[in-house]
């Protein structure tokens, strides 16, 4: 039997103990009355204080007729001094006729049940409190969804009493649209499946107010299965809504304004994948932000320039520092260079979670720098030697391999080719290559593009080939092979001017083969030419003067001689006369008549020096007066030669004039006699003792003039210059000032008409005026 048992009779006298209530007890049996067991046993109340009043004992109160069921007593005794909780139910023993004859107390040891009890309360008691005073809403439903407990929290959120909520709808709390989310999505599945998490909801307060929660829940069930009740626990996140909102917001205005301006932004996560990149980054590299996110820099930028950002950024989140350094990144039109400032994003524990990059194009910027290094470094060659094919080939050079891979200036001749002057290659070898081709074949003048095109328009040319620069048939031959390797990539040439006047031309391949020139470019290539003309023009306006000083002096001394000669011939003359005039004897009048013939042909030269001189100086101030009329050119022409007779006498030269029909035209005559003087008295200095030849004949619609001796001849590198101010045609050993055909071309100029020479060293010279026969207004 797994109980005690105790049998008392009608006297309150233990009659019976069982061996199991012996051992419950831990005493046997006693011959003490029931109403001395509390102190013989060890009873006690609940409290495990106060002895157990023997007139409530069970069997005390059995033994008067009551029935007692599982009464709670406290067992302590010297055997029990732990103690132990025991269950006695009680009742009376009657006989037949139903008097009491005694009483049965069966009890049983529950020690470990009341332990379990308690424990078990005193859990309840616990989550009790932790379901009132935890400070988040909880509340539970029944099956049909019906409020069955709020914990206080709930209530002082909401501002309801616990009797205005209970029993009532759980969604009738909710907003008209969180209620049919309630009931159309999350409830379904809630009983279905017996749990939900941060399920969001609008919750209604007691006066109208709604905040944001998130509802989590979970579906106690039976032993078959069947839900008892739900317990659900509501975090209120309006506040967290109202924070994310203003982040949001912030987030979106951070957006806004990185995404409007005019620099690239960007983010990279530890693993350097793209977090973020603003507009302008998708702009300049034409991928969105969402083909980037997640991406490396190795999956979107060609390899050799991601491993560079790549060892930047990666040093950038070992060493958490931020770096500001220059970064090339690829563009539409080429490389370009970003100014990049790079700083780590830190988290609470100073690790690096990301790198934000701010980058600015400065490629205008650089090459604004480069470009003004350049002309800076240009302009101190130009100005460093007045030799003009030594400055240029030094320029040229500076030009490889920044602007070019070939430069070529060239420069323009009188025949109106171009001539090669420096040349510059990447490959000195290559360059000279160049330079002999460009010698032997220079640019045809005729060609539509090119270096000839150029210097014909006065305008730059950019080439996506380059075209006109080589004669293609003389290229093909094999000696030109590397020369050949310059074919087809762009061109740029520029004029060479300086005030109004082209001298040349600057042309430049290409360094890269494919990349066009661009409008910057031909800007500072623009500005190269204009001084690299200015400096050319410079040396030549240097040399131009240094030869005038040299023939002003040359002038000076031969003036001084000329004017001297018959000076001294005069004075010569007067000393005679003053002798005879002196002596006994009367002077012969024809000696008289030779000293004064002496004084006026000295007169008359001294007379022609001044006019000359003076026609030079009108001719300076642009002074030279013609008075035009019709005349007869062969007449004119007539009369100089008669007016000339006795000079050409003198220097046995014999005349030849041909003009045997009229020309007429509109001309001044004084001025037409003077060059007609001029040219004869040329031919006269020149070809002395040989014959002339005089012509006057009309042409083609124009008068022509020539004049044609057997002289010394010209040499062909003075014909350009016999026209000049203080210039003679032969030697320094001809008398006279060098201006006479100075005057001429002048002369001849102003009737609108032209003056040449045809001549060889030896073989005399032939000058030829042709003239309109009006001058055109």
């Amino acid at each position: 039997m797994g109980e005690g048992l105790l049998v008392a009779d009608a006297s309150a006298h233990l009659v019976f103990i069982n061996p199991k209530g012996e051992r419950i007890l831990g005493m046997g049996a006693t011959d003490e009355p029931v109403s001395r067991w509390p102190a013989h046993y060890g009873f006690y109340l609940p409290d495990q204080l106060t002895r157990y009043p023997p007139e409530r004992l069970p069997m005390s109160r059995a033994l008067r007729g009551e029935t007692v069921s599982r009464t709670e007593v406290f067992l302590r005794n010297a055997e029990r001094p732990a103690g132990t909780w025991l269950h006695v139910s009680s009742s009376p023993v009657r006989d037949a006729a139903g008097v009491i004859r005694g009483g049965v107390s069966v009890f049983s040891d529950v020690t470990d049940l009341k332990s379990a009890q308690d424990a078990a309360r005193e859990g309840a008691d616990k989550y009790r409190l932790l379901y009132n005073n935890t400070p988040v809403m909880m509340h539970s439903i029944d099956p049909q969804g019906r409020l069955i407990s709020v914990s206080d929290f709930w209530l002082d959120t909401l501002g309801y009493e616990r009797a205005e909520v209970l029993g009532h709808d759980s969604v009738e709390f909710l907003t008209p649209e969180s209620q049919r989310y309630a009931r159309e999505v999350v409830l379904p599945e809630y009983f279905k499946v017996g749990t939900c998490r941060d399920v969001p909801y609008q919750v209604v307060k007691k006066d109208g107010q709604v905040l944001d929660v998130l509802l989590s829940a979970i579906v106690e069930r039976d032993a078959a299965g069947r839900m008892v009740r739900s317990l659900a626990v509501l975090i209120d996140v309006t506040e967290r809504r109202r924070a994310e909102a203003a982040l949001q917001e912030s987030e979106m205005r951070l957006r806004a304004i990185l995404d409007n301006a005019p620099t690239v932004f960007f983010l990279l996560d530890p693993q350097e994948r793209f977090l973020f990149v603003n507009r302008e980054w998708e702009r300049l590299f034409h991928r969105t932000r969402q083909q980037v996110a997640g991406r490396t820099v190795f999956d979107v930028f060609p390899s050799d320039i991601a491993a560079t950002l790549h060892h930047a950024n990666e040093d950038i989140f070992q060493r958490r520092v931020p770096v500001e350094r220059e970064e090339r990144l690829p563009h539409d039109d080429g490389i370009h260079v970003h100014l990049t400032q790079k700083f780590p994003l830190l988290d609470a524990t100073g690790a690096a979670y990301a790198l934000c990059g701010i980058a600015t194009d400065i490629t205008e910027r650089k090459r604004r720098e480069v470009s003004q290094r350049f002309l800076a470094e240009a302009g101190r060659e130009l100005v460093a030697s007045l030799d003009p094919e030594t400055t240029l080939q030094r320029v040229a050079e500076l030009a490889v391999p920044l602007l070019s891979e070939l430069c070529v200036f060239f420069v323009r001749l009188d025949s109106g080719t171009l001539r090669p002057v420096a040349v510059a290659d990447r490959s000195p070898s290559r360059a000279a290559s160049v330079r002999e081709f460009l010698r032997r074949h220079p640019p045809d003048p005729e060609s539509l593009h090119g270096p000839a095109r150029v210097l014909a328009t006065g305008r730059p040319e950019v080439s996506e080939a380059s075209q006109g620069l080589w004669d293609d048939e003389a290229l093909a031959e094999e000696r030109w092979a590397d020369v050949r390797t310059l074919q087809g990539r762009p061109s740029l040439g520029v004029p060479l001017q300086a005030r109004g006047h082209t001298l040349g031309v600057l042309y430049l391949l290409a360094p890269e083969p494919k990349r066009a020139y661009a409008p910057e470019d031909l800007a500072l290539t623009e500005e190269l030419g204009r001084r690299a003309a200015l400096a050319m023009e410079n040396a030549q306006l240097y040399f131009s003067a240094q030869d005038s000083i040299r023939a002003r002096d040359e002038f000076l001394s031969i003036a001084s001689h000329e004017l001297k000669t018959p000076l001294t011939s005069m004075r010569l003359r007067v000393q005679q006369m003053e002798s005879a005039l002196r002596s006994p004897r009367p002077v012969r009048a024809e000696t008289v008549e030779r000293m004064l013939a002496v004084f006026g042909t000295q007169l008359q030269r001294l007379s022609n020096l001044a006019d000359h001189l003076l026609d030079v100086s009108r001719i300076h101030e642009k002074r030279l007066d013609l008075r035009m009329e019709e005349l007869d050119l062969a007449a004119v022409a007539r009369h100089v030669v008669g007016h000339v007779a006795p000079q050409l006498q003198d220097s046995g030269c014999e005349l030849e004039l041909v003009a045997h029909e009229p020309v007429w035209g509109r001309w001044d005559r004084l001025r037409m006699e003077q060059v007609m003087l001029n040219l004869l008295t040329n031919a006269m200095k020149y070809g002395a003792g040989h014959p002339i030849r005089m012509e006057v004949a009309a042409h083609e619609g124009r008068a022509r003039l020539t004049v044609e001796d057997q002289g010394v001849g010209i040499p062909l590198e003075a014909q350009g210059r016999i026209f000049e101010r203080f210039e003679r045609a032969a030697s320094l050993n001809y008398g006279g000032l060098g201006l006479g055909l100075f005057i001429t071309r002048r002369i001849v100029e102003a009737h609108g008409g032209s003056i040449r020479v045809e001549s060889e060293p030896g073989h005399g010279a032939k000058f030829t005026v042709e003239l309109p026969p009006r001058v055109a207004h």
